[in-house]
């Protein structure tokens, strides 16, 4: 119910839920209250009423410091009824003029009368309300969570199960896997037969009944039910199913037992060996779909080396638009609101990290980084038996962190380990010889981009973009395209080391990227603060030595970074530890759940992006702000909210859990301390130099 309060808003408002009279009511302190909800085809009524069509609402309220309250649907008023205070009591109202409503999402409205403006005094309390079409009922059953759910015990065997009287029916919204089966058991109580349906019903298409099905008052048994699930495509969409009783005497019920969505097209899992090292390399500022083994134009053949000899992931998400939050996530298993790393001017938080376990488990350590986020001053030197860092200000080339990786494996290759690059990647500053500089596009460029300074000269411009001119762009993506290069021939050298040191047949690799480099914005390569989807769309590759049989699998279900910390711990064959989310992406790419789709939480500062199939819904910390479907629009510009209300039922009812409550007291994020050199480096990588305040 809370997920449907409010019209987007996704902090509670004053009103509350109490217990009164073994119920939940709703205990209303503002003076209007809307609920979204979802009217279906049929109503779950009969064709008479339904062709009666016009509108009734009825409720069941008890009155406080208001009089009355005026009840509308979609901005349209139906009526005002009076309420007197401290009196519980059912009230209706019928449209007038007649009024009829479409299949699809809509709004009800309750605004209260009477009352102060503003204070803590609760206006009315509300124990249900109903929305009808026909003729008005005696008096409405609401049904409860304690009715409808229940154990029922049928001959000898006991089920959790839906109890619905007829007509009625139970939804579930979800996404549903398209190569699935609907399956329940079926009874009734109350000694009468009965007609039961299954049906699928999806944003913007008709309802598909999925099978039908006649259910023995007397059989003293379970009967089994499967219905094939139809009419999804690819590997299935948010939707909902619907499972109704059509028909069924007075004083009977519907009992459908233990109902599950089976997938049938999972495999089960290869067996994959636990490995002796993994090696993660983090190639910064890199967009997937500017690789070849993405699909984009770039040829990065060291990478696609690891690529093509393992499984490329299709729909890799970062989870969150800032660098070190992404590397974060990989090493501590959450999601930036679990470390308070979405906040640019944050310390890594006291969590257990992969290095600490791999430790506990005999595994030698070590991290090497040339982003100036992930050094010391952030928090990520904690852990580690070797920890390296190499600030913007050096003269040497950013690549050499894999060439300090190398010397490292060689100098441990006779223990297990677990080694992470962070490297700068697309990231300016870029390193070009002055020979090179003499080929970079365009010709003759007298532009603001020097290679060395070219972070701080872009920062400057995202203050006045119209400074920013054609030239610069195709400067700046052409000495991104050269460090690319740079980065995937170090690589490359890092993996014929691995070799050398006789480590590439039980080394786990993985190459992935922390944010994307978004081609769209005005000035590129910055750091914003925008969640959208070319900037979190990541690469992420993984080959794992010991199956083979994966070896060119690609894998289009999405990925996270937060799933990689429990990843790297299942391929050394350490038991992550209980604060680990995530999935396992080597169960993953194995087939284990080879159809399932995840919501995935992306945030910065007060920002979420939530992407749950080929939705988003995007928003602050306190309001949703649009959702858009990007099987329709890549861009996801255009807002769906309005088409695709079953979608935007689940999406939502999931942001209010996962989104922490402004209930909760405030986290006081750890400040880095920086200093001189460290600020220094800072704006060298683009940070405006008061972004940083050191503690």
């Amino acid at each position: 119910m809370t997920a449907s309060l409010g019209g987007g808003l996704l902090r509670p408002g004053p009103d509350e839920n109490v217990e009164r009279e073994g119920a939940n009511w709703l205990r209303v302190r503002s003076h209007a209250v809307s609920a979204s909800f979802y009217w279906p085809l049929g109503g779950g009524g009969t064709d008479a009423e339904d062709a009666a069509g016009n509108v009734y609402v009825d409720a069941r309220v008890r009155g406080l410091r208001a009089h009355a309250v005026a009840v509308a649907i979609d901005g349209k008023t139906l009526g005002t009824l009076s309420l007197a205070k401290g009196v519980t009591r059912i009230v209706s109202l019928r449209a007038t003029p007649p009024m009829t409503l479409a299949v699809g999402g809509h709004e009800l409205s309750l605004h209260f009368a009477g009352g102060p403006h503003a204070g803590e005094d609760a206006l009315a309390e509300v124990d249900w309300v109903h929305v009808g079409t026909g003729e008005l009922a005696e008096q409405y059953p609401a049904p409860t969570h304690a009715d409808v759910v229940t154990d029922a015990t049928v001959g000898d065997e006991s089920l959790r199960a839906l109890s619905l009287r007829a007509p009625g029916f139970a939804r579930c919204a979800g996404f549903i896997p398209a190569d699935a089966t609907l399956e329940a058991s079926l009874a009734t109580s109350g000694g009468g037969d009965a007609d039961v349906e299954a049906r699928l019903v999806l944003d913007r298409r008709a309802p598909i009944v999925l099978g039908t099905a006649h259910v023995a008052g007397r059989a003293g048994a379970w009967s089994q039910w499967s219905v094939p699930i139809t009419g999804l495509e690819g590997r299935g969409a948010l939707a909902s199913l619907e499972l109704a009783a059509t028909r069924a005497p007075k004083g009977t019920r519907v009992l459908f037992g233990a109902p599950r969505v089976v997938a049938t097209g999972s495999v089960s899992p290869a067996a994959i060996a636990p490995a002796r090292n993994v090696l993660v390399v983090v190639v910064g500022s890199t967009s997937a779909k500017a690789l070849s083994p993405w699909g984009g134009g770039h040829a990065v053949p060291e990478i696609a080396r690891v690529a093509s000899a393992g499984v490329t992931f299709l729909a890799n998400r970062a989870s969150t638009s800032l660098a070190n939050g992404v590397v974060a996530s990989i090493l501590t298993g959450t999601p930036p609101l679990g470390r308070d790393l979405e906040d640019a001017e944050a310390r890594l938080a006291s969590s257990t990290t992969l290095p600490e376990v791999c430790r506990q488990g005999g595994i030698a350590t070590a991290m090497f980084t040339a982003d100036p986020t992930t050094g010391t001053a952030f928090g990520f030197d904690r852990g580690w038996d070797a920890f390296v860092a190499h600030d913007p200000l050096d003269d040497k080339p950013a690549t050499r962190v894999f060439d300090e990786a190398a010397d490292w494996i060689e100098s441990h290759k006779d223990g297990r380990f677990f080694v992470l690059v962070d490297a700068r990647g697309g990231h300016p500053p870029w390193d070009v010889t002055p020979d090179e500089l003499r080929t970079i596009p365009p010709e003759n460029y007298l532009g603001i981009i020097d290679p060395r300074r070219a972070a701080e000269a872009l920062s400057k411009a995202r203050k006045h973009p119209a400074r920013f001119k054609e030239d610069d762009r195709i400067r700046a993506w052409a000495l991104y395209d050269h460090a690319i290069d740079d980065h995937d021939a170090a690589f490359g050298r890092l993996m014929a080391s691995l070799r050398a040191a006789g480590h590439e047949d039980d080394t786990v690799v993985v190459v992935t990227s922390d944010v994307a480099a978004n081609e769209s914005v005005p000035v590129p390569f910055g750091d914003p603060e925008t969640l959208d989807e070319p900037l979190l769309a990541t690469p992420l590759a993984i080959r794992w030595p010991s199956a083979p049989a994966l070896a060119g699998r690609h894998v289009t279900t999405s990925t996270s970074s937060v799933d990689l910390g429990r990843t790297i711990l299942d391929a050394l064959g350490l038991p992550p530890p209980s604060t680990f989310e995530g999935a396992d992406l080597g169960a993953l790419a194995a087939g284990a759940a080879a159809s399932a789709e995840r919501p995935l939480l992306a945030v910065r500062g007060g920002r979420f992006s939530l992407r749950w199939g080929s939705y988003v819904l995007v928003g602050t910390s306190e309001r949703e702000l649009h959702m858009c479907d990007l099987s329709l629009d890549p861009a996801c510009i255009a807002d769906v909210r309005g088409t695709s209300p079953l979608a935007l039922e689940s999406i939502r009812r999931y942001a209010m859990s996962a989104l922490p409550s402004k209930n909760l007291p405030p986290r006081l994020s750890a400040k880095p301390s920086l200093d001189e050199r460290t600020a220094a480096a800072l704006v060298r990588w683009g940070h405006a130099a008061d972004e940083h305040d050191g503690d």
